[in-house]
């Protein structure tokens, strides 16, 4: 009896595990194994296509492999779930990698009762734009995540949310790098959506890190943007992808909020021209090592701004912690490896050479 039961198991413990293989019993509807090639494709667009239409309010498996498209992916309300090894890369010039447009078009409604899907998601794998196309459009959504992702070699972005419309993105635990050459002026976020987090994210060697455009209401929250991995196009020039390099933009939007964010080795930390923006624990610091000059900390050009609680680390002979015309409050800073008599914000002076907040400041003789 006792062997009959142990057969009984192991027999059902590789039942179970061909059906998660096959994408049945596990918590998606279809897998990507269950949609073969077809005679004459050469690549991996086709079958992936037909596996999103397939489950179009469902959720797709994307196991481990290396997936080539040579056309965008279109993604609507399929939420995709990549295997952290799932790799779909770019083979041809196109738009983006992955389309993702998740709300009922044209008023149409769901197929089902249970009313609209406000938790479709992207999580896991990697997209790689491979320099021939940006990696993911997300757009017309309300409450949508992402994680879990890495997004490499965007054209022109890693990630472009909302060009139309869209709020309540959750974007947690995203990985943002460029390893080929000949992509400096590209943005590994940029959006125009609104009301939404992004948290625990990173952005290497694009141009741009966070471009924060007409969205209002924004949170940013341990956020790092740093670069310097790309070499030099030309001896003599700081490598290739902090070539005006900015690594936080906010732009046109309002009630945007940065906290303990890292500008990490850019020509502009912050770049702010926005309503009610609030830097609170924010650091800039450039690499030495990448030899940049003639950096800003902080450029305002419109709009109040609140810093609070930053740290600003001088690295260069040519340095502005501040240059700015718009309405400005400092308070509780920490300033770090300043020369006696270098320029602070408010036409003060610095009196040493490092600083926890304005009261060692002394106005310019």
């Amino acid at each position: 009896m006792r062997m009959l039961c142990g057969t009984i198991l192991a027999a059902a413990m590789v039942c179970a595990a061909a059906c998660v293989s096959a994408g049945v019993g596990g918590d998606w509807t279809h897998a990507v194994d269950e949609f073969p090639a077809r005679a004459g494709e050469v690549d991996d667009t086709a079958r992936l296509q037909r596996a999103i239409d397939s489950t179009p309010e469902g959720v797709l498996y994307v196991p481990e492999g290396t997936y080539s498209v040579s056309k965008t992916l279109k993604l609507n309300m399929c939420s995709l779930r990549m295997h952290k090894n799932a790799l779909i890369r770019a083979v041809s010039e196109m738009p983006f990698v992955l389309l993702v447009q998740p709300w009922y078009k044209n008023g149409a409604k769901p197929a089902h009762d249970r009313g609209p899907d406000f938790n479709l998601f992207i999580c896991g794998g990697r997209i790689d734009g491979n320099g021939l196309a940006s990696c993911v459009s997300l757009d017309g959504f309300v409450h949508y995540t992402v994680r879990d992702m890495t997004f490499l070699n965007g054209k022109q972005y890693g990630l472009r949310v909302s060009p139309t419309g869209g709020v309540e993105l959750n974007a947690n635990n995203l990985y943002f790098r460029c390893t080929k050459r000949g992509l400096a002026g590209n943005t590994a976020v940029y959006t125009t959506g609104g009301d939404s987090h992004y948290t625990d994210c990173w952005a290497v060697d694009y141009t741009v890190g966070f471009h924060i455009g007409k969205g209002g209401s924004n949170r940013l929250t341990r956020c790092h943007v740093w670069g310097g991995c790309i070499p030099p196009i030309a001896l003599g020039r700081p490598p290739e992808m902090l070539e005006k390099s900015v690594n936080f933009w906010v732009d046109g939007a309002g009630s945007t909020i940065l906290r303990d964010c890292y500008a990490d080795t850019g020509m502009i930390g912050f770049a702010i021209h926005g309503w009610d923006t609030r830097l609170l624990g924010c650091t800039y610091f450039s690499n030495p090592s990448c030899k940049l000059d003639g950096v800003t900390a902080i450029k305002h050009t419109f709009g109040r701004l609140l810093v609070s609680e930053c740290e600003i680390v001088k690295n260069c002979k040519d340095f502005k912690v501040y240059n700015g015309i718009g309405t400005v409050e400092w308070s509780n800073m920490i300033y770090a490896d300043f020369a006696v008599g270098d320029d602070c914000p408010g036409g003060l002076k610095f009196n040493r050479t490092s600083a926890t907040d304005e009261k060692v400041l002394k106005l310019a003789d």
